[in-house]
């Protein structure tokens, strides 16, 4: 690992590593569904919202993926994490991030953010798309009080699109939701020639009280963290030349 590399992955988690330190052998440990690796997603109830609309997210997918290349590539918006891909081959559309609303994208998917409305626990959502032949370097989650959920939007093959998490692999099914915690090591690949695309969510880990009641104060004040207002005022930039 280069020095660059070092610099940029102690960046990406400086301002959340005091709290982490802090609150991970509470989070981990009271989680009410358990410590695995993967999770049933039904225990999320918003899977049944999106699977159940999959094809109208779909229709608003088909239409956002038609400006691919305008999309904003991974880096550009976390610059700072480059570590985990530093090309234009993984490419994000907003319309969430540490609960604030990205109004001007949501509105181009109105059913999918009315979804993502009725479930406030969901605290960032976007769509990840990875280019042909992509494989995201190993990387973990900085914070231990979200768990995250993907719908997958297109798959275009069943065994060539996987993730693993903590060294076990699971396969998208288009349509569907999968659910995993993201502080174990954790990379995508899309072993295609074809785009592969998810609704990439986190979602509030189920928490007893008062640890439930902590987690979301975190959350909260997480967006005057470097680790948030650095891509928010990057996807601003990016948002005027989208809609320009």
């Amino acid at each position: 690992m280069t020095n660059t590399t070092q610099y940029g992955k102690l960046c990406a988690r400086n301002d959340l590593l005091i709290v982490e330190r802090l609150v991970q052998p509470w989070f981990r440990a009271k989680n009410t569904l358990g410590v695995k690796r993967f999770y049933d997603s039904d225990a999320v109830p918003i899977t049944r919202d999106l699977e159940e609309s999959f094809k109208d997210i779909r229709k608003e997918y088909d239409r956002i993926i038609q400006r691919y290349d305008d999309l904003a590539p991974f880096q550009t918006i976390s610059p700072h994490q480059t570590y985990i891909s530093n090309d234009d081959r993984w490419r994000l559309f907003f319309l969430r991030g540490a609960r604030i609303w990205f109004k001007k994208n949501c509105k181009l998917m109105p059913v999918t953010t009315a979804i993502l409305r009725r479930h406030p626990y969901v605290v960032s959502a976007y769509i990840s798309v990875l280019g042909p032949r992509k494989k995201l370097n190993p990387h973990s989650g900085p914070y231990s009080g979200v768990l995250r959920l993907h719908l997958a939007l297109d798959i275009p093959h069943p065994h060539r699109c996987y993730i693993v998490v903590g060294g076990k692999i699971a396969y998208w099914e288009e349509g569907r939701c999968l659910l995993f915690d993201d502080t174990y090591e954790h990379w995508a690949v899309n072993n295609t020639d074809e785009l592969r695309a998810v609704l990439f969510m986190d979602v509030l880990k189920p928490l007893p009280r008062p640890l439930s009641w902590l987690n979301y104060f975190i959350v909260c004040i997480s967006r005057v963290f470097p680790y948030v207002v650095i891509p928010w005022l990057r996807h601003k930039r990016w948002e005027k030349k989208f809609f320009a």
